[in-house]
């Protein structure tokens, strides 16, 4: 099976970690209006594979962040939006 899934995050978006400590897993929730995203792990699953994941997650979201940077570097040293017209 596939799947696939967009979250426009904006202003307005929460991003909240719930931690329970050795009691249960932690979850990371992205609340926006109309809209959230969980991400848990689950006792289906063993633990190490949910460190892989989230390991996996913690990089992208870093190098997310870098070309996003850049991106913005773009914008403000006069650089066009994508879907302006040159």
């Amino acid at each position: 099976m596939t799947a696939s899934m967009s979250f426009y995050a904006d202003a307005d978006t929460s991003i909240r970690l719930n931690q329970y400590g050795t009691r249960r897993a932690p979850i990371l929730t992205l609340d926006g209006e109309n809209h959230s995203l969980s991400v848990s792990a689950f006792d289906r699953l063993p633990v190490a594979d949910h460190l892989s994941f989230a390991r996996a997650l913690a990089i992208a979201c870093a190098e997310y962040v870098t070309a996003l940077e850049t991106y913005a570097t773009g914008l403000a040293d006069g650089d066009q939006e994508p879907d302006e017209e040159g």
